[in-house]
């Protein structure tokens, strides 16, 4: 049990030690870095409000379909009003 111990402990510190940023490769990341902006930031907006509101439509179209479908197949009651007797 020692010896398993000690092997652990050893490991432990070889990975510790290990843990560095390197021999100064490592360039730190500036400004000069970041992508410079292109074209209309208007026409892009645009395309994407185009893009999210067709998916917006369309997952309401289906959500609508869907609980219609469901509600005209029988399998669900929406308990919109209460029922006619008890039983």
């Amino acid at each position: 049990m020692f010896a398993s111990r000690q092997i652990v402990s050893r490991f432990m510190q070889q990975t510790a030690r290990r843990y560095h940023a390197g021999e100064g490769h490592f360039k730190p990341p500036t400004m000069d870095d970041l992508p410079v902006p292109r074209g209309s930031w208007q026409a892009q907006y645009d395309a994407n409000q185009r893009r999210y509101n067709a998916a917006l439509v369309l997952g309401i179209g289906f959500c609508a379909a869907t609980i219609v479908v469901a509600k005209t197949s029988g399998l669900v009651y929406l308990n919109y009003s209460p029922p006619a007797s008890l039983d």
